[in-house]
């Protein structure tokens, strides 16, 4: 048993496919499942029941992965440490939502990074649900995330600000000229939200929730590009942070008549390793940044 074989039975695991995984980790069908079947026949055990609709972990495929998923952790973490000792690692996995993106990005590429050249800065990009679990898996270092409850004790949170969610329609739209929006104002508009992984889908779904209004549903995505493409050619109302929305001179924003605010914070795992480049990024964060 290697770490490579091990790292390759956790993406398999978690994609619940070889074919998927072999996509994730850029190698060949072949070579993944030849991989599998060396630990089976090292171990003697199947791992995977496979049927016509995929693949499921055995007993001891379900063992082996709380094991490997301990092994990979502490494996990743022993290197990181190690390297960082000799000032020799550069990369910092930064998660952040599209649209807080949009509202920091230019402050930390304009400031962070050019004042730290030596910095490799990697961007993941999703919802705030999803990265915090990156953050538990300790698959990215920080992450920007959005909430409106206190962080869960098992991170470190700093507040940035806390923003308003308004409703965005374009100019020609027929509820461009409200002074607020409520919910069955909404009941036969075609809407744009964010995946279910993103805090602020939620907190709209809620809304929605707590009028009765069940929304008319017309696309959920990962891009912000196509849900202010949608919006600006009136095929779709959506809901943008205020600060983000008064940015699109092609859109009306309108506030809520029963408002949402969500904070935004910095968020990290408590009792990792102070690694000099996140614990810089910190710093920069604390001192510079502003949405």
């Amino acid at each position: 048993m290697n770490l490579n074989q091990i790292k390759y039975f956790i993406e398999i695991c978690k994609n619940e496919s070889v074919s998927e995984a072999a996509k994730v980790l850029n190698i060949s069908q072949p070579s993944l499942s030849n991989s599998v079947k060396d630990l089976e026949n090292e171990f003697g055990v199947s791992l995977f029941k496979r049927h016509h609709k995929g693949m499921s972990l055995t007993t001891e495929g379900e063992k082996f992965y709380e094991m490997a998923l301990d092994i990979y952790e502490r494996t990743i973490l022993a290197e990181n440490i190690m390297t960082d000792m000799g000032k020799a690692r550069k990369k910092l996995r930064l998660g952040v939502p599209p649209m807080i993106g949009s509202l920091v990005m230019s402050e930390i590429f304009g400031k962070f990074v050019s004042d730290n050249a030596d910095i490799d800065l990697e961007i993941i990009e999703d919802g705030s649900n999803n990265l915090i679990n990156k953050l538990s898996d300790n698959y990215i270092d920080l992450a920007f995330v959005s909430h409106n409850s206190p962080v869960d004790t098992a991170f470190e949170s700093h507040l940035i600000e806390r923003l308003e969610v308004v409703c965005c329609v374009s100019a020609c739209n027929s509820l461009s000229q409200r002074e607020f929006i409520k919910a069955d104002d909404l009941l036969k508009e075609p809407l744009v939200l964010f995946q279910n992984s993103y805090f602020q889908t939620g907190e709209i779904k809620k809304w929605f929730k707590l009028s009765n209004v069940v929304p008319n549903i017309l696309l959920q995505t990962n891009q912000l590009s196509t849900m202010l493409g949608l919006i600006s050619q009136n095929l779709a109302s959506g809901f943008l942070f205020k600060k983000l929305a008064e940015r699109q001179k092609e859109l009306i924003c309108i506030p809520l008549y029963n408002r949402i605010f969500i904070d935004v914070s910095l968020v990290s795992k408590k009792n990792n390793y102070p690694f000099s480049i996140v614990e810089r990024f910190k710093k920069f964060v604390r001192n510079n940044l502003s949405l």
